[in-house]
């Protein structure tokens, strides 16, 4: 008899298990982590804004439709790109390709296209149309950012480039609108948002943007090579990404964005 009831019992157990992975048959997927470093970068990135920025959310989505989750850190950006490059992390978002980046990590495919220009005061005499144009003035410019590198490369072909390197967008608009620099080089989408958020409508009267940019760059996600699973996590990137923009869905964050749900 007390076999019989033990038969039972287990029989019992084993149904309710065979019904649990039943109705949760993703429970695995959702435990595959890719952790990457990113800086504030908002609207595009930040930890302050709803889904962490247009960006930091396409990343998020592309990478849920290969089952993979994604676990971001925020860091000021050089610190982002050290342990991201050190295999700490497993790689940062988002950005520029260099030959020098291309020796530490894999890229993704592009995620996003990145409008950079130059922004001076409005009665300041400048023109832009060759890298010759930029001597003998003073430039702000983010630290660790593309165009920092940029500007190094310039210093390295001869050219007599001065620039004075911030941790923030900000930073480098204040020192614009108070002649400590006199071109910032800045994302046109961050620029408006900055100027848009932090100076009155006589201060944003005096900044000009040049009409010919400074870069159009595409920005991508960076896996360390000093990770095992540096190719998985390209591909599973890449192929989200297909289907992010085959299903219509990268499209409608992009409307999404342009319509303010990420201010």
């Amino acid at each position: 008899m007390f076999a019989r009831v033990l038969t039972l019992f287990s029989r019992h157990c084993l149904f309710i298990v065979i019904v649990l992975m039943l109705i949760t048959p993703t429970a695995g997927a959702t435990d595959k982590i890719i952790r990457l470093t990113s800086g504030e970068f908002a609207p595009l990135m930040s930890v302050k804004i709803k889904h962490r920025g247009l960006i930091s959310h396409i990343v998020e989505e592309a990478a849920a439709l290969s089952g993979y989750r994604v676990h971001y850190g925020f860091f000021p950006w050089k610190r982002a790109y050290v342990m991201a490059k050190s295999g700490y992390w497993d790689g940062s978002v988002a950005w520029g390709y260099t030959e020098e980046r291309e020796e530490y990590f894999a890229y993704s495919a592009p995620i996003f296209p990145e409008h950079v220009y130059l922004y001076h005061r409005k009665h300041y005499a400048f023109d832009w149309q060759e890298e010759a144009d930029l001597e003998g003035i003073k430039l702000g410019v983010n630290r660790g950012y593309l165009d920092e590198y940029m500007l190094q490369q310039m210093q390295k072909r001869g050219l007599q480039i001065n620039y004075q390197a911030t941790t923030t967008e900000l930073q480098n608009f204040r020192a614009l609108i108070g002649g400590r620099v006199d071109i910032v080089i800045s994302n046109r989408l961050i620029a408006e948002r900055i100027l848009r958020k932090h100076f009155d409508e006589q201060a944003r009267g005096n900044i000009v943007r040049h009409s010919r940019p400074f870069r159009v760059t595409s920005l991508h996600v960076l896996i360390s090579r000093e990770i095992e699973q540096t190719d998985e996590y390209i591909s599973a990137f890449n192929q989200g990404l297909e289907r992010l923009h085959q299903s219509g869905r990268y499209d409608e964050l992009i409307t999404d964005f342009e319509n303010g749900a990420y201010d």
